[in-house]
């Protein structure tokens, strides 16, 4: 009950400047994506996040990847047809069970990986680099209770 009372607490011009800020940063990020998908090879969201999500994890469950992506396991199979045909994955059965469908980076995922990887590092010195270390904490402490917050 107590977080519904500090909720109705919001200034009207905080939370009109709140929605906006969150608009602009949705905007921002949506952009730099997109650019990284063409400059990784082409790719849209979706397929940049599955490039993502396997080159972090290297052998990956079609079933881990659809719930990474929140995504049923029917569109996954699309998607990743898709880049299996053009070179970014490989997929194949698991040793262990033959049930289990698993992805890997292929040729051209491996450099679309390491494309992403040096995009990301760019980002995060362009954001990071104009702040202090204490600025550099502070931003990154309210980011992750932002995402908290939103995920309740």
């Amino acid at each position: 009950m107590s977080d519904i009372k500090i909720n109705m607490v919001v200034d009207a011009a905080n939370d009109e400047k709140f929605i906006s800020v969150m608009f602009n940063l949705s905007n921002a990020i949506k952009s730099e994506a997109e650019l990284c998908g063409k400059i990784c090879g082409g790719l849209n969201e979706k397929e940049l996040f599955i490039i993502a999500f396997v080159g972090e994890n290297k052998s990956v469950k079609m079933s881990a990847i659809a719930d990474y992506i929140q995504a049923p396991l029917s569109t996954l199979t699309t998607i990743v047809d898709k880049l299996v045909a053009n070179k970014f994955l490989l997929r194949y059965n698991s040793n262990d069970d033959r049930r289990v469908v698993k992805v890997e980076l292929d040729r051209k995922g491996k450099a679309s990986y390491k494309e992403f990887k040096n995009r990301r590092e760019i980002m995060a010195k362009k954001v990071l680099g104009s702040l202090n270390q204490a600025d550099q904490h502070s931003l990154i402490n309210t980011l992750a209770q932002l995402v908290a917050l939103m995920q309740r």
